[in-house]
């Protein structure tokens, strides 16, 4: 009788979408089957297949940029093919690129990223999946299996709740199952309190690795989760006006205990290692969103910033001799200055420094022909995690803790696979270091807005070319605008007042 409510609580709720109430519900209709289903870990299986597909569409499938647009966000970059609103975003001016004629483009999509339902719609479903495998019987599913299963539901809504913070700020929150409530928005730290708590208390309940090496970073793994608490911590770190010690002391403990994970570790940097680490299923990966063109599993080209900063043969034809944007030649030789033996130089760019659409990133090497005229795309995952990342955020907690030593063995981790000099500074001189290293380390890979958000360097023109002045960015400059249909039969809803 139970199951026969709630599958009528689903209807009802089905109805009522159709009927424009939109709430924060997001029922996977398509996912249940009655009281037949949730009654072995097939079921299981199939309902986490559906919701890392709606994590998937959601990132990266639709033309989207999702992540990309964390590199050129303030950045110092050149617009060189002068593409619609891209100048805009650059400065900042997000309501300019949403009204340019590639606003609301499939390629790029400005207005697609104020939407935040399509989050919710995942949230949702692992919502309903914790709750429903938590209360699946024992004859069904083994004990390590349910746990198993329902801490890949709390990573998956953790991993949602994050990524929808760091791009608007304050956001509804809620654990329910089959949620049917308007909810208003609450407190960015407190969100991130919330979730670093949910998740802590079953990271355990997560497997160090696969022995299936597909599922390697592909699905919820212990050292995914850690990397998920640690970003948090330092997330809430960056925004909670109280004593952040706490904080930086979580992200060194788990830091530490991912780094002593053997089944964890860094690929010396050749051009074959590169093309697999970010390939993806690598010891390196932490939690990735797989390509691959064989299998038909292809993400958004736009979400790749070769399609930005790369040409022939990295992107196009023989004929694509420019890159769209570039990196300035001041920025360059800041962050990959000559004669340090940094072998990131020369594996990644080719006229670094020359500032003009010469510009050449070969990061992503992945590639495969495509169409009729054998035009080169991109087959590269997109790595959300990686272990150099959760090894330079550990430097950088450590150094806030004035543990130079600490900091600089794991600042130096990552350098010394790079073949670069090791740093020995301390101070805000090593806490510079370790930020230019997270610059260098993670470029184009989705980070750098959000560490200039998070550190406030944002707000100094010493870090940015396009700086937020303090007033602003209080204010929510930061932020994305959020959809006017997030008020839609929502009483308790707030937009960003700042984009408005």
């Amino acid at each position: 009788m139970k199951k026969i409510t709630q599958i009528i609580f689903v209807l009802i709720i089905a109805i009522s979408v159709f009927s424009c109430k939109k709430f924060l519900n997001v029922t996977p209709i398509d996912n249940l089957s009655g009281n037949n289903y949730w009654q072995s870990p097939s079921d299981v299986e199939k309902f986490i297949s559906g919701i890392y597909i709606k994590l998937r569409s959601r990132i990266l499938a639709n033309g989207s940029t999702f992540f990309t647009f964390a590199d050129i966000r303030c950045a110092p970059v050149v617009n060189a093919a002068n593409n619609a609103g891209f100048t805009n975003f650059i400065n900042n001016d997000l309501k300019g690129a949403i009204a340019s004629s590639n606003g609301n483009s499939y390629f790029y999509n400005f207005k697609g990223a104020t939407e935040w339902k399509p989050f919710y719609d995942v949230i949702g479903s692992a919502n309903i999946l914790v709750k429903e495998v938590s209360e699946m019987p024992a004859s069904a599913i083994s004990d390590e299996d349910r746990k198993r299963y329902m801490a890949e539901g709390v990573f998956i809504r953790n991993l949602c709740y994050f990524l929808l913070v760091r791009m608007y700020g304050d956001v509804p929150y809620y654990t329910n199952a089959y949620n049917d409530q308007p909810l208003g928005r609450s407190n960015q730290v407190t969100v991130m309190k919330s979730c670093i708590a949910d998740m802590a208390a079953v990271k355990d309940d997560l497997p160090v690795t696969y022995v299936d090496a597909s599922q390697v970073g592909t699905r919820a793994m212990r050292g995914g989760a850690l990397a998920l608490i640690m970003h948090m911590n330092m997330w809430a770190a960056g925004f909670d006006s109280g004593d952040k010690t706490a904080y930086y002391q979580q992200v060194l403990k788990y830091g530490q205990e991912l780094a002593a994970y053997p089944d964890y570790g860094l690929l010396d940097y050749t051009a074959e290692n590169n093309k697999k680490i970010f390939k993806g299923n690598t010891k390196e990966s932490l939690f990735e969103i797989v390509s691959n063109a064989n299998y038909g599993e292809v993400i958004s080209q736009y979400d790749n910033p070769s399609t930005f900063f790369s040409r022939y043969p990295f992107r196009g034809t023989v004929t694509t001799t420019t890159s769209q944007m570039y990196f300035t030649t001041k920025f360059m030789q800041k962050v990959f200055p000559a004669g340090n033996g940094d072998v990131r130089r020369a594996l990644w760019f080719e006229n670094a420094e020359l500032g003009n659409n010469t510009f050449q990133l070969k990061k992503f090497s992945n590639t495969y022909p495509s169409g009729t005229n054998n035009s080169i795309s991109h087959d590269d995952s997109r790595i959300i995690f990686r272990l150099s990342d959760a090894l330079l955020l550990t430097a950088e907690a450590a150094a806030n803790l004035d543990d130079n030593i600490t900091a600089q063995t794991f600042l130096n981790k990552v350098r010394g696979r790079a073949q670069a000099t090791p740093v020995s500074s301390v101070g805000d001189q090593l806490k510079d270091d370790i930020y230019y290293e997270r610059v260098r380390e993670l470029f184009c890979e989705g980070q750098y807005f959000y560490d200039l958000v998070r550190t406030k360097r944002i707000l100094n023109s010493e870090y940015s070319d396009h700086p937020i002045g303090v007033a602003d960015f209080n204010a929510g400059a930061w932020t994305w605008p959020i959809s006017e249909s997030a008020l839609n039969n929502n009483p308790n809803m707030t937009l960003n007042n700042f984009w408005r």
